[in-house]
């Protein structure tokens, strides 16, 4: 297919404020069998040191629904391999070079999942969504856990703002007053 608008090629499947708004249901009934996540500010905040209650309770959820998980990073092995094993998760690739493909085929065979039937999770578009676009797989983007990130990241925020303009995002049903929804 020939995309003649680049801003269409890197549009996700959906956008959502934080991974724990992705529906699992609604994903398993869609046929998707896989999920690669990304970790630095997807899964943990920016300069904190394990997954919220939210986030963690979202990744066993999504075990327990039978998604076979990934983490999918571009940083170090011992902070990759220390959070996998923190929230359960069996296969990781770290050191991924994404953009680049390459950590996510990785991903997409250890879990012997169909690219068809796998979903990348990711909170940047030039690194998680292009990577997954790149193999051909879908995406969804979350915003940035945190918001104070490294300062290096501005220009790239800023030009996904103008990539993602148009494009629609999910929000979650709010819940009632008292209701107890974890922020």
């Amino acid at each position: 297919m020939k995309w003649r608008n680049p801003r269409q090629f890197m549009r996700p499947l959906l956008r959502v404020q934080r991974v724990n708004d992705i529906a699992l249901e609604t994903l398993w009934q869609q046929g998707f069998r896989a999920l690669i996540i990304d970790l630095d500010n997807t899964l943990v905040g920016y300069r904190l040191l394990e997954p919220a209650p939210p986030v963690a309770a979202w990744v066993r959820a999504a075990q327990e629904r039978g998604f076979a998980l990934a983490i999918v990073s571009n940083n170090v092995r011992a902070w990759v391999s220390a959070v996998a094993t923190m929230l359960g998760v069996v296969t990781y690739v770290h050191n991924a070079l994404k953009p680049l493909p390459f950590g996510v085929i990785r991903a997409v065979k250890q879990l012997r999942a169909r690219r068809s039937q796998t979903v990348v999770v990711g909170d940047q578009l030039f690194t998680d969504v292009l990577a997954a676009k790149l193999l051909g797989v879908r995406a969804i983007l979350t915003d940035p856990l945190v918001a104070d990130e490294h300062h290096a990241m501005w220009a790239l925020r800023l030009a996904e703002r103008f990539m993602l303009l148009g494009a629609p995002r999910f929000e979650p049903p709010r819940e009632a007053p008292g209701d107890a929804r974890d922020p």
